[in-house]
This record gives structure tokens, C-alpha cells and sequence, in this order.
């Protein structure tokens, strides 16, 4: 991004994506990244498809007979309606042991090898690994990360390219 207009001040928020796209319908944001989780909105550019794993420290113990020990996010976090529509469906016991505020508190939790989570490989730390086979846990499905922009002038729609490529980059990890 260093490339990018000086005067430029870009906003991160981090929210759900619903709430991020609610405030990006009510104009209070200009651009808004998200994870394509329902048909609520189509279009905007898919800049990644993003895969995830049931994701824990190496040397994560789940004994059988015992509920599935998760880390999530709290409702109405999509990523956690996903893993436990999976669970459930696949008829596997599980409790919450963890709930976090984001990404980077679930990744502590689970590489202390607290519990497993569904998180996307990309946002995973490097120290853990996808145990789903092992554990017999169910597929989780994939989502599109989509950027949805409102038109701009050429700066801004530069600068939401640039960003847009930097989110790419991260999906070489695990």
C-alpha cells in the first residue's frame, strides 16, 4: 500500500459481515470486505475463496466420548453458525470452552491447545494444523471474500485494488 494516495485515510472496521454490509447500504462506509455467507447480496468482486479447516495445535487430545472442545466467536458470527450447523448435522457432541473477539483470540486459544476451531487456513497461526480427518469431523464448506465499493474517484478504486491484492496475498498460508 505504499503506493497509495497520501491523502488517502483508510477506516478499518471489524465486524460481522452482516453489520458490515448494513452500514455499507446505509452510506456510512464506502467499501466494504466481506464474507459471502447467504444470498442476501450478490455481486461485488470476489477477491479470494476462502477455505476452512478444523483447525487446533498439534498436539490437541480429544478423547472419545467427550463433546468436541470448540473456540469460537460469539453469535451471530457466521463462521460459528457454520461449524456448529456441521456438527450438528453430523451428530457430533460438542461444547463451547472458548468464546472470543476475534480471529486473533481464537488463534491463542487454540494453539494453547484449548480447542479445535473453524477458522479459515489463511487467518490460522502457523502453528496449528486442520485435524477435521483425524478427528472425524465433518467438511466445512468454502466462502467468498468479496469487496463491495461504492464508485469512487480513481485514488480510492486504486487504493481498494491495492488492498484487495494484499488480501489475495494472504491465502498461501496452510
Amino acid at each position: 500500500m505504499k503506493s497509495a494516495e497520501p491523502a488517502l485515510v483508510l477506516e478499518i472496521r471489524v465486524s460481522t459481515s452482516r453489520q458490515v454490509l448494513d452500514d455499507f447500504d446505509s452510506g456510512t462506509i464506502d467499501a466494504a470486505i466481506v464474507r459471502r455467507h447467504d444470498n442476501r447480496r450478490r455481486g461485488g468482486e470476489v477477491i479470494l475463496k476462502e477455505s476452512f479447516g478444523w483447525m487446533a495445535a498439534p498436539d490437541f487430545e480429544h478423547h472419545d466420548g467427550e463433546p468436541l472442545r470448540l473456540a469460537t466467536q460469539a453469535d451471530p458470527c457466521s463462521v460459528r453458525s457454520m461449524a456448529v450447523d456441521a456438527l450438528n448435522k453430523a451428530g457430533i457432541a460438542w461444547t463451547e470452552v472458548f468464546v472470543g473477539g476475534g480471529v486473533v483470540t481464537i488463534g491463542v486459544a487454540i494453539s494453547a491447545g484449548l480447542a479445535v476451531a473453524a477458522l479459515g487456513r489463511r487467518v490460522a497461526p502457523l502453528d496449528t494444523i486442520d485435524v477435521g480427518t483425524a478427528l472425524g469431523l465433518p467438511p466445512l464448506p468454502s466462502r467468498d471474500v468479496v469487496l463491495h465499493a461504492s464508485p469512487g474517484d480513481q485514488p480510492t478504486r486504486q487504493s481498494l485494488r491495492t488492498l484487495a491484492a494484499a488480501i489475495r496475498a494472504t491465502a498461501t498460508k496452510h
